[in-house]
């Protein structure tokens, strides 16, 4: 009994030691399993300064040779194609005959025409001469008022006959003269869309004729481009046919008004008198127009992150070793920079790589 009282005293004593060592500043505790969260590694990117310099503004678009006239020749009446003077390449003059169709009815037509006019000339001269002599007779008294109206009624339709007998013979030989199609002007056959012995009917393409002694190029801008185009600006036509051969050009036109299916303006330049020897129309080729330089804040472009067509562009910026998303507002470009309106100034560091492995806020270690 007084062995099992000693057990309990000392468990009572141990008891109150720990309880002691738990309460006093420093003593036992429980250790903490919870982990510091990890510092944020930081980005490694390169940069550049923003700086005021000059840049030279390209201005380039893809056009077309086209000639300075052309034309879509057609069928204006019913026929079959007896002679095809003109094919695909083929070079015309002025007035040629190219197409030629059955004339045979056309003809007819026109002979029958002629003898109608011919009479119904012969019944007004008739006509004419009975009446004058009523006229002298009714001056006289000598003939009632109704034989003279009949004798003037007689005229006035031996002149309506005669009139309609003319009418009708003008549109028999305008339907005989469009049994022949002629070429409005000298050039090349771009294109024959028939065949000798086709019948063919009103409104029937033929071909097309392009005036080739004289040759532009068709472009198109879009809204960005319009400030850096003017008339008699001078550029370059890179044909891909020769491998990127250069001919000079010169702006002619630029449309005011925009293609509501592209959202694009018309751009058409001239082409120097020679071009003609080795550029034909449908060739495709780029156009490069010259700018004059401008001095502006620059950033490489590489450092734009979006762009739209208004200018509106984002880039990083690097503030005290992170980097922040930052709206900026862009003007005219080169090859290699971009001009910054609004938004940075000079002195201010940019990301120009590293930018998809950003966050805003991300810190970063620079490199240029």
């Amino acid at each position: 009994m007084v062995k099992k009282g000693a057990v309990l005293a000392m468990v009572i004593v141990l008891g109150v030691v720990l309880w002691a060592l738990m309460g006093r500043p420093g003593g036992f505790q429980r250790p903490n399993t919870a982990e510091a969260p990890a510092k944020e590694k930081p980005v490694a990117v390169k940069t550049a300064v923003v700086t005021r310099g000059s840049i030279h503004p390209s201005l380039t678009a893809t056009g077309s040779v086209a000639g300075a006239k052309e034309i879509v020749l057609t069928a204006k009446t019913q026929g079959t194609i007896v002679s095809l003077a003109a094919r695909t390449g083929d070079r015309v003059g002025a007035g040629q005959v190219v197409v030629t169709l059955e004339s045979e009815n056309q003809q007819l037509i026109v002979a029958k025409s002629e003898e109608q006019v011919a009479a119904a000339k012969l019944n007004l001269a008739k006509a004419e001469i009975a009446f004058a002599r009523v006229k002298e007779l009714f001056d006289l008294e000598a003939v009632s008022q109704a034989e003279y109206d009949d004798a003037r009624f007689m005229l006035e339709s031996a002149q309506v006959a005669y009139n309609v007998a003319v009418s009708d013979n003008q549109l028999a030989n305008k339907a005989l003269s469009d049994t022949t199609v002629v070429a409005p002007f000298s050039g090349s056959v771009v294109q024959c869309s028939v065949e000798q012995g086709q019948t063919v009917f009103p409104g029937k393409e033929l071909m097309t004729v392009v005036d080739d002694s004289s040759l532009k190029v068709k472009a198109s801008l879009n809204a960005g481009q319009l400030k850096l185009a003017k008339p008699g600006q001078s550029g370059v036509f890179a044909a891909g046919t020769y491998n990127g051969k250069e001919f000079t050009c010169t702006v002619t036109s630029i449309g005011s008004k925009a293609d509501p299916d592209n959202l694009t303006y018309p751009l058409e330049l001239s082409l120097p008198a020679g071009a003609g020897l080795q550029l034909k129309p449908g060739m495709f080729g780029n156009v490069r127009l010259h700018t004059a330089e401008i001095n502006r804040n620059i950033i490489p472009r590489e450092a734009v992150i979006t762009l739209d067509e208004s200018g509106q562009a984002e880039v990083f910026c690097i503030k005290n070793g992170k980097a922040f998303k930052t709206s900026i507002q862009t003007g005219e470009a080169d090859d290699r920079n971009i001009a910054v309106i609004a938004g940075l100034k000079p002195g201010d560091r940019v990301v120009t790589f590293g930018q998809s492995l950003l966050r805003d806020g991300a810190a970063v270690t620079e490199g240029e």
